[in-house]
């Protein structure tokens, strides 16, 4: 099978193989057969809707409208594909074109609370996510995590304090709720609960929450204890707050694993790490494999000196805005 595989303008890529134009995580509307949504982060939607063919799962679709994206036409069994589950969030999937090119989007390398790793492809070309590429990134264990988290709260708690957790609102805040629902009363914010919601609709047995607020300011009163969910979009504020208030501040990303703030940050991640990429491409039996999103070079010279035949798609793929 020949296929032609080129970056897009402003991100995603552009898949032609056989009669079809296949267009991979668009940012911008572009003239294709398909357009294919991996998973409802805003680096990996369309800026915009337009008439086309989707391709996504059903969660994806949801959680897209939810954050101002509508897909009037969607595609979940496309003929000649297979939608993949990659354990990233709710929804994500890789697609895997013809039986030969697997497109990974964004990809897990570890189960954390109701989600699974990425399910394993073998395809002939891979393309993958190479978001923690670099080596380096390496994460802790979930349970060396959760010792630690655990460990925290429970100090926070025995101290009368609240403790409050960071995590991008749309994934990383819906896990922090379900590793967390032991802990009462549980305060959230109405922007993480709008995406909560749309879990909870499909069956994830999020816990309901006590409280919702919508500013951080909200919590300047909070003299007790208490766990709260928050976004890490207010993350500076939410800082300021936990220490006017005596609480505790804890910040979930990947990006933590080399934070050296006057806060606790966690490395508990939604991506694969350098590591599990590695794995998940020899996994693959990939005759080429091509990284994107990331830190593409790296991973690339990583996966050569395993013996691959790996190549970045492009070279400026590090703008990542999404905070896993």
């Amino acid at each position: 099978m020949t296929a032609k595989i080129r970056p897009l303008p402003g991100g995603g890529m552009m898949l032609e193989t056989g009669d079809r134009r296949i267009a991979m995580d668009p940012k911008f509307p572009v003239n294709a057969d398909y357009v294919f949504i991996s998973h409802a982060h805003f680096d990996h939607l369309p800026s915009t809707s337009w008439d086309a063919n989707f391709i996504a799962t059903r969660e994806t679709a949801e959680l897209a409208e939810v954050r101002g994206l509508r897909i009037g036409r969607l595609i979940e069994d496309p003929r000649d594909m297979t939608l993949v589950p990659t354990g990233h969030i709710l929804g994500s999937a890789g697609l895997l074109v013809d039986g030969e090119i697997f497109y990974t989007g964004d990809i897990a390398g570890r189960p954390r609370a109701f989600l699974r790793e990425a399910e394993r492809v073998e395809c002939r070309t891979l393309i993958i996510e190479s978001t923690y590429g670099r080596p380096g990134y390496v994460f802790p264990s979930i349970t060396e995590l959760m010792e630690e988290v655990e460990g925290s709260i429970a100090a926070a708690y025995n101290a009368g304090r609240p403790a409050i957790l960071m995590g991008y609102p749309l994934g990383k805040a819906q896990v922090l709720e379900y590793i967390a629902r032991a802990w009462r009363p549980l305060i959230s914010f109405r922007g993480v609960e709008r995406y909560s919601d749309v879990y909870r609709g499909f069956g994830v047995d999020l816990p309901e929450p006590d409280v919702v607020v919508s500013k951080i300011e909200e919590l300047l009163d909070l003299g007790r204890p208490a766990l709260v969910i928050a976004p890490s979009t207010v993350r500076s504020r939410a800082v300021a707050i936990a220490e006017r208030i005596g609480g505790i501040a804890i910040w979930f990303s990947g990006w933590a694993l080399h934070w050296r703030g006057n806060y606790m940050g966690i490395p508990l991640s939604d991506h694969a790490d350098h590591e599990e990429l590695i794995e998940y491409s020899l996994a693959s039996s990939a005759g080429t494999v091509l990284t994107t999103h990331g830190y593409a070079g790296d991973l690339a010279r990583s996966l050569r000196s395993r013996g691959l035949d790996a190549r970045p798609l492009s070279v400026n793929t590090m703008g990542i805005r999404e905070d896993h």
